[in-house]
């Protein structure tokens, strides 16, 4: 990814499998969490009625709101029930133990 700005967001030793913590990129708010081996970033309002997923879990690759326990793919976004409903993701990577994130979105999700 080209001219990407990239902005460091956590240490790769803060998230434990299955943390989440909130984190503002490029003036959004969003979510930085852990699946595994894999770190992810999508914004942090649930689709439905704006439930903030910093307060889910983690659970089989899936982001689970806390309010209704909507669930959202880790990898792509996607709505578990409807693959209209997307979250908006962002890509992240890792440089020698530092997340990073790029504050443009691949994805844009629907607004709660």
């Amino acid at each position: 990814m080209a001219d990407v700005a990239w902005q460091p967001v956590a240490r790769t030793a803060d998230l434990a499998d299955g943390d989440i913590i909130p984190v503002e990129v490029g003036g959004r708010a969003v979510i930085v969490f852990r699946d595994g081996d894999r770190y992810g970033c999508v914004q942090r309002k649930c689709l439905h009625q704006g439930g903030d997923l910093a307060n889910g879990i983690i659970s089989r690759h899936h982001i689970v709101c806390a309010v209704h326990g909507w669930r959202f793919s880790t990898e792509t976004g996607i709505h578990a029930e409807s693959q209209q409903m997307c979250l908006a993701i962002h890509a992240v990577r890792v440089v020698d133990g530092v997340i990073e994130v790029d504050p443009t979105p691949r994805r844009l999700g629907s607004a709660p």
